[in-house]
């Protein structure tokens, strides 16, 4: 692989204070954990590589597969050589349909959310396999939007066939308060699907109407059947598992100040407009690695000059049993608030590409 060995992991400048409960807690900036950098290469017809891949293991070789739009890419892990592209039909029989709203490279093959009718499995040459209807919803939803946005992706539990994707408001509205199924579980050999239930607290009375502060993220790690939510004003954790639910503490060492957005109607045409410089947590990513759960928190965002914007970001880190251990500090116009985990660390894009040749994909390790 060709990495560029950081110094940063020679040097860590790790600063740590002690709760009142007397445990340690890590406070650092991001790229003190940066301990080498992957290069992935671009043919000449691509622009932009995936923010995340999916690392499969084939015929001995591990492989990095990530899709942007109906590109699927597929890259030698070890090398960072591009292996094949595939650019799958939007129309006919393997067509995965003219708008896709989430996907999921699986050993099992891909599964695309199409035109918010059904979910569409396809093999890696872009032959579709099996399509499955989405769920109707109620009244109260005032239309659905299954969607992998805002860091709500679609996992697939390889042992049960089950796969758990989120229907996710583009702006909450007051209806949707008394909505409770907003993340679905499908069984695909039965073919049948059931919604995980909860409600919005009371306190997104307050947000409706807005593109940011009213839409919630959801995560779930497979082995221990663990739902974790994130809702944008909350500084806690909604956790349901063994069909129970209690909340844990979640809250940034910075001060977040939560501005409103608003939308408005323009003839037939629907303007978000949604605070750029509004504090938000977002989503959560898990660690099925090291068993950890990482809070994306975009802490404050700013005009720079030049039309440019300067952002303070985080990742709150809790451990296995979602404690509060420590958090790290980023630039999210500089590195992704996404990315991939591997055996050998958690890997997140660079967003300054120095080269039309190649992207780059630092590693980070988080061993606290």
């Amino acid at each position: 692989m060709r990495y560029f060995v950081s110094v940063f992991c020679l040097i860590l400048l790790v600063s740590c204070s002690r709760s009142k409960e007397g445990s340690v807690f890590l406070s650092a900036d991001l790229k003190d954990y940066i301990v080498d950098t992957l290069y992935l290469e671009k043919d000449t017809l691509t622009k932009n590589l995936p923010v995340e891949f999916v690392l499969l293991e084939e015929n001995g070789r591990h492989n990095l597969y990530g899709i942007v739009g109906s590109k699927l890419f597929k890259y030698n892990y070890q090398t960072g050589e591009l292996i094949s592209s595939l650019t799958f039909e939007r129309e006919g029989p393997d067509g995965i349909g003219s708008f896709v709203s989430g996907n999921l490279v699986t050993e099992e093959g891909i599964f695309f959310i199409s035109d918010q009718k059904h979910i569409i499995q396809t093999d890696f040459q872009g032959q579709v396999l099996e399509r499955y209807p989405l769920p109707e919803v109620s009244e109260e939803r005032l239309g659905s939007n299954f969607t992998t946005m805002n860091g709500n992706r679609m996992l697939y539990d390889n042992k049960n066939k089950t796969l758990i994707f989120s229907d996710v408001p583009f702006v909450l509205k007051a209806p949707n308060m008394e909505y409770e199924n907003w993340v679905w579980k499908y069984d695909l050999a039965k073919r049948e699907v059931e919604p995980l239930k909860f409600l919005y607290p009371i306190v997104y009375l307050e947000h409706f109407d807005d593109p940011e502060l009213g839409i919630y993220s959801h995560a779930y790690a497979i082995t221990d059947k663990i739902h974790v939510l994130s809702f944008p004003v909350t500084d806690s954790l909604l956790v349901i598992e063994n069909n129970s639910s209690r909340w844990v503490k979640s809250k940034s060492s910075e001060k977040m100040v939560f501005q409103r957005g608003f939308t408005e109607q323009r003839g037939e045409l629907t303007v978000f407009s949604p605070s750029m410089e509004t504090s938000r947590y977002k989503w959560v990513l898990h660690d099925p690695y090291r068993e950890l759960w990482l809070r994306y928190t975009n802490i404050e965002t700013k005009e720079g000059g030049e039309s440019k914007y300067v952002n303070k970001s985080s990742f709150i880190i809790h451990n296995k049993g979602l404690e509060v251990i420590g958090e790290v500090f980023f630039d999210n116009q500089k590195i992704s608030p996404t990315g991939f985990f591997t055996k050998e660390g958690f890997y997140l894009k660079l967003l300054d590409p120095s080269s039309e040749d190649y992207e780059k994909y630092v590693r980070v390790r988080l061993e606290l």
